[in-house]
């Protein structure tokens, strides 16, 4: 097992994260969600062009990355508290380029031109006459085209796949919104007419799942990593008692706590993308549990160490905190037992 990812992957990386600090896209997020959405179409638009809904498809057409590679690139995402339903264009793209009724879907994805968000956990089912019923939470990060929705096949007793038109589902977010950056939101799709309706064979519903899982905390370990970069940079300047605050032991400890959380998260993440194939399920499900929970307490600690700054606006940790808390609630759904996983 080799924790080690392609260079040409590194260099997308790196061509990812710098792309974002260009443009000023982390500001601009924070700044967004004062007052309007948070996503941005071209922004979007430029990702795919850069390759990465192609990261994983197998060449010549892609990059032929797997599944460790794309952990990287979800934590850029991560950093920046990326809007757009990136997590789900790397866990749809090699779905879709492998199911012989995708091509449109994958084109499309692929292009930008369909931007297609994706609920890994809900409780929609499918009819044998292609009735929908049930319900389901997604991402409505208010540019999204489609949303995939993993549902029960009523017909086979397996798993399909309904991708809707998102301009014609209805939403009910219930009240307000936890994490502005990428809001969740319930759909009921009784009565709406899918796009398509993909059947799944085999354990494709589980990869579905894990994947998300993994690609989800993948994000969180990046949010760490910045949170705790920004945090250093903060301690060294502010003063107290005429020295920096970070010169002071308590404060180095916190932070060399937080380090030590974030770097055992990228281990597990990295160590669950390599062994997905042959996890019987408990590997992932601790990962759905330990990330969330540690990016919660790294980002509660960054908040604390900024002092009065840390609970205003004036300082962004509250947004990756607010992110943490809501896809500790969605993996919540696959750290529970098997029962209660199954769709």
């Amino acid at each position: 097992m080799r924790f080690v990812i392609d260079d040409d992957v590194l260099g997308l990386v790196e061509s990812i994260a710098g792309f974002f600090e260009r443009r000023g896209d982390r500001r601009a997020i924070t700044e967004a969600t004062r007052d309007s959405d948070a996503a941005d179409r071209q922004r979007w638009q430029a990702l795919c062009e850069m390759g990465v809904p192609l990261l994983r498809l197998p060449e010549p057409d892609g990059v032929g990355a797997g599944l460790l590679e794309a952990t990287a690139v979800a934590e850029r995402f991560g950093a920046v508290l990326l809007p757009e339903p990136g997590v789900a264009a790397l866990v749809l793209a090699p779905l879709w380029a492998n199911h012989p009724g995708a091509g449109d879907l994958l084109d499309t994805l692929c292009a930008g031109s369909r931007v297609t968000t994706l609920s890994a956990f809900g409780d929609i089912a499918v009819s044998p006459s292609g009735e929908i019923t049930g319900r389901a939470r997604i991402f409505d990060d208010g540019i999204s085209d489609a949303a995939a929705v993993l549902a029960h096949d009523e017909y086979t007793g397996g798993s399909a796949l309904a991708v809707f038109d998102m301009a014609v589902l209805g939403r009910a977010c219930g009240g307000p919104v936890l994490d502005p950056t990428r809001p969740l939101t319930e759909i009921a799709p009784a009565g709406v007419e899918p796009l398509a309706i993909l059947r799944l064979c085999g354990e494709d519903a589980e990869r579905i799942r894990k994947e998300f899982v993994i690609l989800s905390a993948a994000e969180l370990v990046g949010g760490m990593e910045q949170v705790l970069r920004d945090t250093v940079e903060f301690v060294k300047t502010r003063t107290q008692f005429g020295r920096p605050v970070g010169s002071f032991q308590a404060v180095k400890h916190q932070l060399a706590d937080a380090y030590a959380l974030t770097e055992q998260g990228r281990a597990l993440v990295q160590f669950a993308a390599l062994s997905i194939a042959d996890d019987p399920q408990d590997l992932v499900g601790s990962l759905a549990r330990w990330v969330p929970r540690s990016a919660i307490t790294v980002f509660e600690t960054a908040i604390h160490l900024h002092g009065a700054m840390g609970f205003s606006w004036e300082v962004d940790v509250h947004l990756y905190l607010r992110r943490a808390l809501v896809l500790r609630t969605v993996l919540s759904r696959y750290a529970a037992t098997p029962t209660a996983r199954a769709v």
